[in-house]
C-alpha cells in the first residue's frame, strides 16, 4: 500500500517536472519571438511633408498607370490625382483590356495609349512592358508609376512624395508600399503577406546589412526621366516576376540611390478585391521570389517571430488541460504576442483586430500559399495572373 502511494508521488513529481520544463521551453520561445518581431521591424520609413515648402517644386510630373481591365478601380485613382495640389500629366497605358478601362480614363481627363506588341507571341508582356512604353509618351522631368489599385489618401499625397524625393536630390528611385485598405472579410487573409512584403526588403530593421541588394516596392515608384533612360528602367524586368526588385537592382548598378517608404497616411491600395482566387494567384505570383531576396539573418528573425504564433497558441491551449501549466501565464504570453502582432500589422493595413487575434490561422494561410508559390516558381516555372501565364 505504501509502495503504491510512493510510486504515485514519484510519477506526480516527474509529471510536474516535465510540465515545468515544457512551460519554460514554451515561454522562452515566445520571449525570443517577441524580441525577433521587434528587431525585424524596428525602423520606419514614412513619407515627409512640410506645409511650409508647398510650391517649392518647379519641375513637371508625369504619372504613368499601366491598366489591364481596371474599369472598376481606375476611377478612384484618377479622381484622387485630380485633387492633388500639384498638377500632373496623367498617362494610362491600356494593356489589351476587354472592358471600359480606356473609355473611363479618357472621360476623366487622362491621356490613353494602347500597349502595342511586336508579334503574335511576344516574350515580354504585362505591367513592366506597359510602363516601359508609357515613358515614350511622357513630357515631364519626373515620372511617377502607379498601379491602378492605388489611391492617394489626401490632397497633399503627391506633394509628400516629391518632398521626400527631394531629400535624395531628385535622383535615383523612390518606391512606396501603399497602406492596405481592407473591406471584405477574405481580404484580411493578406495581412501577413503585406507585412512580409515590407520586412523582406531588408531596410526596416537596424540589423540589416547596409550593402545588400536594393529591393524596391512596385506599386508606386518615383524617378527622374534621365535616370530612367540611363538605367533602361522597366526593360530590366522583361524576364522578372517582381519588377520593383529588377528596377532597384538596375538603379543600384548605376550607383543611383534606391529608397523604400511606407504609404501610411498618404497612399492606399486595395488588393485583390475580385475574390479569393485573385488573392491566391497574386501572392503565389511572387511570394517565393521575394523571400529568396531577403537577407538570411532577417529571414531568421522572421522565422523565429512566426514560431511565436504557434508556441503562444499551443501554450494557451495546453494550459486549459494540463495542471502543470499556468493558465494566467499562458494567457499573458498569448496576449503579448497578439499585441505585437496587431501593432505591426496595423502599420501596413487597416486589418481587423478580431482577425489579428486569430493569427495562427493567418499564418497557416501564409504557409500554404508560400508552398504553392515555391512549387510554381522553382518547379513548374509558370505563374498565372490576369489570364496570362
Amino acid at each position: 500500500m505504501h509502495l503504491n502511494v510512493r510510486l504515485r508521488m514519484i510519477q506526480r513529481i516527474r509529471g510536474n517536472t516535465s510540465m515545468t520544463k515544457l512551460a519554460s521551453l514554451l515561454h522562452g520561445s515566445i520571449g525570443l519571438s517577441l524580441v525577433s518581431g521587434y528587431l525585424m521591424y524596428n525602423r520606419r520609413h514614412l513619407l515627409s511633408f512640410d506645409k511650409t515648402h508647398i510650391g517649392d517644386f518647379r519641375q513637371s510630373i508625369s504619372v504613368v498607370i499601366p491598366a489591364r481591365n481596371e474599369a472598376k478601380r481606375l476611377p478612384k485613382l484618377l479622381h484622387s490625382l485630380s485633387q492633388q495640389s500639384l498638377q500632373v500629366e496623367c498617362i494610362v497605358m491600356d494593356d489589351d483590356s476587354n472592358d471600359s478601362t480606356a473609355e473611363i480614363a479618357r472621360k476623366m481627363g487622362a491621356n490613353v495609349y494602347n500597349v502595342t506588341y511586336d508579334s503574335h507571341e511576344p516574350t515580354w508582356v504585362g505591367k513592366s512592358y506597359a510602363c516601359y512604353q508609357g515613358v515614350d509618351h511622357t513630357t515631364s522631368d519626373i515620372i511617377v508609376f502607379m498601379d491602378a489599385d492605388v489611391t492617394l489618401q489626401n490632397d497633399d499625397a503627391l506633394e509628400a512624395m516629391i518632398q521626400t524625393y527631394a531629400q535624395q536630390h531628385y535622383r535615383g528611385l523612390l518606391s512606396i508600399q501603399p497602406y492596405h485598405s481592407v473591406r471584405k472579410p477574405y481580404e484580411h487573409l493578406s495581412a501577413v503577406f503585406n507585412l512580409m512584403t515590407i520586412v523582406g526588403t531588408n531596410t526596416f530593421s537596424t540589423l540589416a546589412k547596409a550593402k545588400g541588394d536594393a529591393l524596391a516596392f512596385g506599386p508606386v515608384t518615383v524617378m527622374n526621366k534621365a535616370d530612367y533612360i540611363k538605367t533602361q528602367g522597366h526593360k530590366n524586368a522583361a524576364s522578372q516576376i517582381i519588377e520593383g526588385f529588377a528596377l532597384g537592382k538596375a538603379f543600384q548598378r548605376c550607383q543611383l540611390p534606391v529608397t523604400q517608404f511606407e504609404g501610411q497616411g498618404y497612399v492606399n491600395f486595395r488588393m485583390y478585391e475580385s475574390g479569393v482566387q485573385t488573392l491566391v494567384e497574386g501572392w503565389t505570383k511572387h511570394l517565393a521570389v521575394g523571400a529568396s531576396s531577403t537577407q538570411p539573418h532577417i529571414m531568421m528573425l522572421i522565422m523565429l517571430w512566426m514560431i511565436g504564433s504557434i508556441t503562444s497558441f499551443s501554450a494557451f491551449i495546453l494550459s486549459l488541460f494540463k495542471q502543470g501549466l499556468s493558465f494566467r501565464r499562458a494567457l499573458l504570453s498569448y496576449g503579448l504576442y497578439t499585441l505585437q502582432f496587431s501593432r505591426l500589422h496595423r502599420r501596413v493595413g487597416n486589418f481587423s483586430i478580431l482577425v489579428l487575434i486569430c493569427h495562427p490561422i493567418l499564418f497557416l494561410v501564409f504557409i500554404l500559399i508560400f508552398i504553392n508559390s515555391f512549387r510554381h516558381i522553382h518547379y513548374t516555372k509558370q505563374v498565372k495572373w490576369k489570364g496570362r501565364r
